[in-house]
């Protein structure tokens, strides 16, 4: 009896060793997956938006070095894994720091190369909208309208810092720049001569020739005191 009781209490207490270290292993496959999930939960956002890039052909940049950097530190880690899975929970086998400098530099670059590159998209794409010769025109009762909506659009376009993910989010902006543009090709009213209209488009732009200064316009301008406000080029 007492030998049979030796032997359940061995066993007990072998279960309670083993609960143990299943407990302990439990927590640092738990941890581990946290710190991996977190690396990927940051970085899918931006593959998402270097794919979108890419279908746009503007992502014109080279992160091949980190990324084979941490692309082959995730190879060892698979390998090792399936060889011994405990191996994982080992500080001393996953270097937890490096891991997380590596996907963080990663990440960096990949946000300041898409950031650029978006910026640029958006600047290229941009009609020029004076800010100067809209408060000019702005004067004039009839292009009121027109040029708040102008205003607004501009500052929705400017304020679209979001990096794009997909081709919609790149969609959404490009309708807000076509809009913008066809708002500016579209400035009409009844009481302004079409001359004067095409004078003040270009004056808006790059800067209206004298050529297109008729005498029709400079009366139109002369009345409504804007002669002094607009850039006029000789050539």
């Amino acid at each position: 009896m007492l030998i049979e009781n030796s032997h359940e209490l061995r066993d007990l207490s072998q279960k309670i060793i083993n609960l143990r270290k299943y407990a302990e292993h439990y927590q640092g496959f738990q941890s581990r997956q946290k710190q991996i999930e977190q690396a990927v939960t940051g970085t899918l956002p931006l593959v998402q938006s270097l794919r979108a890039f890419r279908e746009r052909k503007i992502a014109n940049f080279d992160l091949t070095q980190k990324a084979d950097s941490l692309l082959k530190f995730i190879a060892n880690v698979e390998a090792q894994f399936q060889e011994d899975r405990e191996w994982i929970i080992d500080n001393e086998n996953f270097n937890n720091k490096n891991f997380t400098s590596t996907v963080n530099q990663l990440q960096k670059s990949l946000k300041e190369e898409l950031s650029q590159a978006w910026g640029l998209y958006r600047t290229e794409k941009m009609p020029n909208t004076n800010k100067e010769v809209l408060n000019v025109l702005d004067r004039v009762s009839a292009f009121k309208p027109t040029i708040q909506r102008i205003r607004n659009l501009d500052l929705q376009i400017r304020e679209s810092n979001s990096i794009p993910q997909s081709s919609e989010d790149f969609d959404k902006v490009d309708r807000l720049i076509e809009q913008l543009k066809q708002c500016w090709d579209g400035l009409n009213a009844d009481e302004v001569p079409e001359a004067v209209l095409r004078f003040l488009r270009v004056a808006a732009n790059e800067g209206a020739t004298r050529g297109l200064l008729t005498p029709e316009v400079e009366d139109w301008l002369t009345k409504h005191r804007l002669i002094d406000s607009l850039r006029i080029r000789l050539t």
